[in-house]
């Protein structure tokens, strides 16, 4: 699953501590470290959620202009 955000949502999203569920697509709300692999998605509950920054890396995230 890829996501799209611009470069001002996603440090929002890194200074949050959040991560984003690669089975659904939703994001975890703070509690989440940045390379974190696996957490369990409050949403769909797979152990899918990879820290903000680990998914930029891993390219699961796409720079939209504003």
């Amino acid at each position: 699953m890829s996501f799209t955000m611009t470069a001002d949502e996603y440090q929002d999203h890194v200074d949050s501590y959040d991560g984003i569920c690669l089975a659904c697509g939703e994001i975890k709300f703070g509690d989440c470290e940045p390379d974190a692999e696996e957490y369990e998605c409050d949403a769909c509950g797979e152990h899918a959620v990879r820290g903000i920054e680990n998914a930029l890396i891993a390219g699961d995230i796409e720079f939209i202009e504003e």
